[in-house]
């Protein structure tokens, strides 16, 4: 029985490999990026190209910083190399990039990476107005501005219909008051791992105050004055990406330390690859082990050029990984649950 038992682990663990072989996809904002163009000619084309390269490892690093960086200088003069796709599309030119590449040339030169998964964030955002102030939906004059910053960094936002199931938990002086019950209500309809609250204050200059809660922690927050409304919303868009780079990105380089994580009640072999993929496919992950299999316990060798703070946030981006009751304190070893 021991004999087949071993053999049963290791069919699983050489049928999880197989299908661990399948890269974790990447955002769908990340690796496609529109520049409109005055003409087809092949110097306006390089232009365009180049400022979409500029534009894609902002949102790779999370920083518009990177561009300052020799690697940027690097990647630019290879441009070609990272060009996937292009085509022209009502006078603009969009470009699909090697984002896969890039982040390892960014990762190489130690400059920061911020992968995927990224946490979805939900955008309760009021635009105060001159009367009670309004919700931007998809029927909102600001709804396209803020998707188009969003896109620009990005930062992977999901917008509230704000529809009569919103209003009935939720009103717009629950923003501006900071009512979390309220918020956190409303938002449990919708896909996301954390929330934007925002208030805009139209005016010379606009104001814009903002929170972003994970659960009901209030992860950070900010308030910021700019010449315009347009303004306000990139500027919000800025500071809240730039928050969220500082919490996820990480600098690449070897690392000499390996944190040996548990995770219990991972049963099928589709669970098992779906840890596999979520953990190999996070930002700064050097290399994933399997260490050792007991009953529905698996123990995961990882080596991570962050800091323990750092994979903690990850983690948490995982709906199905949750810290066991029991947890001890943090150590080089830990202790998490599969959640169906």
């Amino acid at each position: 029985m021991r004999g087949y038992g071993k053999q049963v682990v290791a069919a699983l663990f050489m049928g999880l490999v197989m299908l661990s072989a399948v890269p974790v996809a990447q955002a769908g904002t990340l690796d496609t990026v529109t520049v409109e163009v005055e003409n087809r000619t092949p110097e306006e084309q390089q232009r365009a190209l180049a400022e979409a390269l500029n534009q894609v490892l902002v949102r790779l690093s999370g920083k518009e910083s990177v561009l300052e960086l020799p690697v940027a200088q690097e990647a630019a003069e290879q441009l070609q190399r990272w060009v996937v796709r292009q085509d022209y599309r009502d006078g603009a030119l969009v470009a699909r990039f090697d984002t896969a590449g890039l982040m390892d040339l960014l990762s190489s030169r130690r400059a920061p990476v911020w992968g995927v998964p990224r946490p979805r964030v939900l955008v309760w955002l009021v635009d105060q107005g001159t009367g009670k102030g309004s919700m931007v939906n998809p029927g909102h004059p600001d709804f396209a501005m803020l998707k188009e910053e969003a896109e620009r960094r990005g930062l992977d936002v999901v917008l509230p219909e704000w529809d009569a199931a919103d209003r009935d938990v939720l009103a717009v002086a629950d923003i501006r008051g900071r009512f979390d019950n309220q918020i956190l209500s409303a938002s449990a309809r919708y896909p996301h791992e954390m929330v934007l609250a925002a208030v805009l204050y139209s005016g010379s200059p606009a104001t814009v105050s903002w929170r972003v809660l994970q659960g009901r922690k209030a992860l950070t927050d900010g308030r910021l004055k700019a010449d315009s409304t347009a303004q306000a919303i990139t500027d919000l868009v800025d500071a809240v990406t730039d928050q969220l780079a500082d919490r996820f990105a990480v600098t690449g380089g070897a690392t000499d330390q390996r944190t040996l994580l548990t995770v219990e009640s991972v049963g099928a072999l589709g669970a098992w690859k779906s840890l596999r993929d979520f953990l190999s496919g996070l930002g700064g992950m050097q290399s994933v082990s399997l260490v050792q299999v007991s009953g529905d316990s698996l123990i995961y060798g990882l080596d991570f050029s962050g800091s323990d703070a750092q994979l903690r946030d990850l983690l948490s981006l995982s709906s199905s990984l949750t810290p066991c009751p029991d947890q001890a304190v943090a150590g080089p070893q830990w202790r998490y649950c599969w959640r169906r």
